[in-house]
């Protein structure tokens, strides 16, 4: 986005558009015009068609331009994973985007449920941390990488085309909360957990060292009567604790120390007194940075909607890295490749041949048979080590997913010895499953070189009945502190109920974890 030029931003949350126009140069991002409509009954929600006409009429009706436009989605319609990949081996060795986007996809591959035909994959690079050691960092390289549904990416597009719209970028919303809150976050120690208040769901942020590390999305839409802003305080706080709960638990991360939320207005002060309330940290509302030139006349509500579509626009003033689902970075064609050497040998035949034509033209026709030959053979036995290398992997993917256990006896033993006295609580229901996923790391060989392994996770439910909840609280941070868990709430918190998610790759827990379960030999031969 070089040079001064016009874009438009829009988003559909629920059934409301919000639209902002801005000129963006090379250091400031100044908004021009805005748009927000409701959509009317008589046009279906489900209908790209329907409702791209009437995105269309209402630009046309606003005065937007449709010549560049960035359609912003939620958090909630993509599937988002931070991920780690190994970096090259070497000195000077170093990682080319081909190969980073291979392991991005073959990462996604594996994590993803959906079908991957027509699903738009893109990634962003993060930045590098030290590592507590000095130097186990260098060896890997971090992503954030997202998967967008094939049907998801059709709808969009076929939208676009319906309000004659010319489709530049699909963006996150929460990519655009981050990037208000970077400034912000690059001033702090540790990360702040941003609030973005939509029409019709609020997404939560958590933004470290200036990127965001962690996004999530609620369906919470904004109130529209005074006397509904406590209520809706209150929901936002509860989710902001469980999105930051969740940040915890995945990752290891230091104190969250600032709770931010987009917006200057009454409403955004309510929602950070109440987030600060509940995660009992510091809250300060946050507008838009220097670089950005709002117009005067327009509304604060309209203003706290439209940042994080105007964040999508700064993201490209600052230079940062960010997800394109309308044009995600291209993968490896390793049949492109097979076909450049076998193209580089046909030429170089071709030459010679040339060559040969002038000294003795009686060749030429045997070159030529020669060159079909090599190349049908080769054919030949491409498609026969494709089948083989095929029936290698599932063969090794089966091997590892058998071999995967659980000792359900000494999980199940040493939860019980953590569980409160029954005077105290009532165990209602425990239940577990196991799953398990056989991995291949590649390295910097090709397939089969590399090396199988498995990984695996022991998933229980606990449920019951508390008489106290800081009895529920104690059994928590129990379960925490003994790290054989990662422990989540499950459902709604209730004062006289408890229910918990644990889950753990550990086939049967370790001496140094839950009270009362003594390490046994096949542990510890599986530890080694």
């Amino acid at each position: 986005m070089a040079g001064s030029r016009e874009y438009s931003v829009l988003e559909l949350d629920g059934a409301r558009l919000s639209a902002i126009t801005a000129v963006v140069t090379g250091s400031k991002v100044e908004v021009k015009r805005w748009l927000t409509a409701v959509r009317p009954e008589t046009v279906a929600g489900d209908s790209s068609k329907a409702v791209g006409e009437w995105i269309g009429q209402e630009f046309k009706r606003a005065g937007l331009p449709k010549g560049r436009v960035v359609l912003a989605v939620s958090r909630g319609d993509i599937v988002l994973k931070q991920l780690t990949l190994p970096a090259g081996n070497g000195v000077g060795v170093k990682t080319s985007d081909t190969d980073i986007a291979g392991m991005v996809r073959l990462q996604m591959v594996r994590q993803l449920t959906m079908s991957l035909e027509g699903t738009a994959i893109d990634y962003a690079p993060m930045l590098e941390r030290p590592a507590e050691d000095g130097g186990a960092a260098r060896n890997i390289i971090p992503v954030l990488a997202g998967a967008m549904p094939a049907d998801r990416v059709a709808w969009c597009r076929d939208l676009a085309g319906a309000a004659g719209l010319t489709l530049r970028r699909i963006g996150l919303r929460c990519f655009g909360a981050a990037a208000l809150l970077a400034e912000l976050s690059q001033r702090k120690d540790g990360p702040l957990l941003g609030v973005a208040i939509g029409s019709g769901s609020t997404e939560f942020v958590v933004v470290e060292d200036g990127q965001m590390v962690f996004a999530r999305a609620a369906d919470i839409p904004k109130p529209t009567a005074r006397a509904d802003i406590d209520g809706f305080a209150e929901r936002v706080a509860v989710e902001a604790k469980r999105t930051w709960m969740g940040h915890k638990s995945s990752r290891v991360s230091p104190e969250l120390e600032l709770v931010a939320v987009l917006g200057e207005g009454e409403l955004a002060r309510r929602v950070g007194e109440r987030c600060g309330e509940a995660l009992t940290r510091p809250w300060e509302t946050v507008g838009t940075p220097a670089i950005v030139a709002m117009p005067a006349h327009m509304p604060e509500s309209e203003r706290a909607s439209a940042a994080p579509l105007v964040g999508l626009l700064v993201e490209s003033v600052l230079g940062r890295p960010t997800l394109d689902f309308a044009n995600p970075r291209r993968m490896p064609d390793m049949a492109a490749r097979r076909r450049q050497r076998v193209l580089a040998a046909a030429l170089a035949a071709v030459v010679l041949s040339g060559v040969g034509y002038v000294f003795a033209d009686r060749n030429l026709g045997q070159l030529k048979r020669e060159l079909t030959a090599v190349q049908n053979q080769e054919k030949d036995l491409k498609k026969s080590l494709d089948d083989y290398l095929l029936q290698h992997a599932r063969v090794s993917h089966l091997e590892q997913w058998q071999a995967a256990k659980v000792d359900w006896v000494a999980h199940v033993k040493g939860l019980s010895d953590e569980l409160p006295d029954p005077r105290e609580s009532q165990l209602d229901e425990l239940s577990g499953r196991m799953a398990a996923t056989a991995v291949y790391s590649a390295g910097s060989k090709p397939y089969p070189h590399g090396e199988w392994s498995r990984k695996q996770q022991a998933v229980f439910e606990v449920t019951g009945k508390v008489e106290h909840r800081q009895t529920a609280i104690d059994l928590r941070e129990r379960l925490l502190r003994a790290g054989v868990f990662r422990v989540e709430t499950v459902g709604a918190d209730m004062p006289d109920r408890f229910a918990l998610g644990l889950t753990t790759s550990l086939a049967a827990p370790q001496a140094v974890g839950l009270k009362g379960v003594p390490e046994s030999p096949a542990s510890k031969g599986e530890a080694k």
